[in-house]
């Protein structure tokens, strides 16, 4: 059977960000409970490059992934992805000028970084790309 891809368009540009694995949450620094969430959904489909499939890109993120908050009210980064109120992109190197951002793929990416958007009310992913108030990531030290 021949290897087509079924990935979304609005989502190839994500499978070129790096997963990103950290003691704490990449997006609000919360030590714990952590969990591996995918930046792509792993039921969005497919992408194929030089013959295999593009592992989805991971990030660490606090909580459990149908949780929005902890006992004490305080939303958790992964219930909030999983809701469709905190959403991910990949802004390559080129695009901001200047070199911004480290991050490079194994497979010979071009770098860049990733940006997230944390909003008040459930988007969808085609409507938040067009909202501002994308952040880059902090750079969380152990």
């Amino acid at each position: 059977m021949a290897k087509v891809d079924t990935l979304p368009a609005i989502l190839v540009p994500l499978m070129s960000a790096p997963s990103i694995r950290l003691d704490r949450c990449a997006v609000c620094g919360r030590p714990r409970p952590l969990n591996q969430h995918h930046i792509v959904r792993r039921g969005a489909g497919r992408l194929y490059r030089f013959g295999g499939e593009v592992e989805k890109p991971t990030i660490t993120l606090c909580g459990f992934g149908n949780h929005l908050r902890d006992a004490d009210g305080h939303p958790y980064c992964h219930g909030l992805a999983h809701a469709n109120m905190l959403h991910f992109r990949w802004v390559p190197r080129d695009a901001v000028g200047g070199g911004f951002g480290r991050y490079q793929r194994e497979e010979g990416g071009d770098g860049g970084h990733i940006e997230y958007l944390l909003l008040d009310e459930p988007a969808s992913y085609a409507a938040a790309l067009e909202m501002d108030g994308w952040r880059p990531l902090r750079r969380w030290r152990a």
